[in-house]
């Protein structure tokens, strides 16, 4: 059985190397010959250019220039102004976010918590860096139960927060809504941080 398929093999690739080997053969078709008549130069342009003789240029061998070690860069530095203090948009001064923020104690008074989150939002847009409207958004969603929420209003306060009164109220938020949430190291770290504030 090896045999023949050994002896089919031979013969298939023969016959493949067989074909490779010869030339095809092209049908000769004769091609009618043209007569091509040469045509006199016509002058495109009547500028004539002439080469420049060789024996003219002179050349010269000249010495590469010194190389100097590279120089680190210059950097010239803006004088140094001193920094006024941080002023935020707080709110304080403002007329209308104090209006807001009475109107909301007083609808927080009468336990109208659409009307008072409505007056916060508002005061938020005049003072986008109050770090005491975001602890009454805070105070706000822990008495929704929305404690996440609450947790996150809480720490964007902190960022804005300009004394240690208003950082501990803005802690005792985050440990009211770690209550809701029975998170026991989120209860721990704000009860640190109200220790410390």
């Amino acid at each position: 059985m090896q045999k023949i398929s050994c002896v089919i093999m031979l013969c298939s690739s023969l016959s493949i190397v067989g074909c490779q080997t010869t030339t095809p053969i092209q049908p000769s078709i004769e091609t009618p010959k043209t007569k091509v008549i040469p045509q006199p130069p016509t002058p495109t342009s009547k500028v004539i250019i002439t080469p420049y003789p060789d024996h003219e240029i002179r050349r010269e061998a000249q010495p590469l220039p010194p190389v100097a070690p590279p120089q680190p860069p210059r950097v010239i530095l803006p004088e140094q102004t001193p920094t006024p203090n941080r002023h935020l948009k707080n709110g304080h001064g403002i007329a209308a976010y104090e209006k807001l923020m009475q109107d909301y104690l007083q609808s927080l008074r009468k336990n109208n918590l659409i009307a008072a989150e409505q007056q916060l939002i508002q005061a938020q847009r005049i003072a986008p860096q109050s770090a005491d409207v975001y602890r009454e958004l805070a105070r706000l969603a822990n008495l929704k139960k929305q404690a996440a929420n609450a947790e996150a209003l809480a720490r964007k306060g902190l960022t804005f927060a300009q004394n240690n009164v208003q950082r501990k109220q803005l802690w005792q938020q985050i440990l009211q809504s770690a209550q809701q949430q029975n998170k026991a190291a989120l209860i721990q770290q704000a009860q640190q941080n109200i220790a410390k504030y």
